[in-house]
């Protein structure tokens, strides 16, 4: 699928006995309190792009419509009930074709409009120098900088303790730095 810049599809969701309109710009708002845009240069010499959002159980379905808004991307349990937690759910995009053709033209066209836009700010210009190579070798030196400095920027902006540390029991195994 490709984003062609207009969303024409909106519905209506029942969370907790409430109706929710789902719309672009809802998912906007939605990525800006609980999504993520995520870089990892892997110790296997690969990159992987990520974009997730996450929610406890009882939000479960709300993820399945934000896939079906989109079109692309899974929706898996990440973790189960355990010491107190509440399971965890996550809706999650990971094919670069999904990333280049619909994550970034949608957040490019619908604007993030707090410290979220930062990271997906860094998000974009490091999926754009890594465009059409995996491997970190195919990039020279400068490039390996600088998207370590955007990297470093992502997801840091927060104010709690925990921001720019990924979620507990990462989704990213194989990420060799946050």
């Amino acid at each position: 699928m490709t984003f062609s810049g207009n969303i024409r599809y909106t519905e209506i969701v029942i969370i907790e006995g409430k109706y929710v309109m789902l719309s672009a710009l809802y998912i906007v708002g939605f990525t800006e309190g609980e999504g993520c845009f995520l870089v990892s240069l892997r110790k296997d010499f690969r990159i992987d792009l990520r974009f997730f959002i996450a929610q406890a159980e009882g939000n479960k379905t709300l993820l399945f419509k934000v896939q079906k808004f989109f079109r692309i991307g899974t929706v898996y349990q990440k973790s189960s009930a355990r010491d107190g937690r509440l399971p965890a759910f996550v809706f999650e995009v990971t094919k670069r074709d999904d990333i280049y053709n619909v994550i970034i033209p949608f957040f490019q066209k619908y604007k993030l409009l707090g410290y979220k836009a930062k990271s997906f700010e860094a998000f974009r210009k490091i999926a754009g120098i890594v465009k059409g190579r995996q491997d970190i070798r195919k990039l020279n030196s400068k490039e390996l900088e600088y998207i370590k400095g955007l990297k470093f920027s992502m997801n840091r902006h927060y104010g709690s303790p925990g921001a720019g540390k990924p979620l507990a029991g990462s989704l990213d195994r194989n990420q060799t730095s946050h």
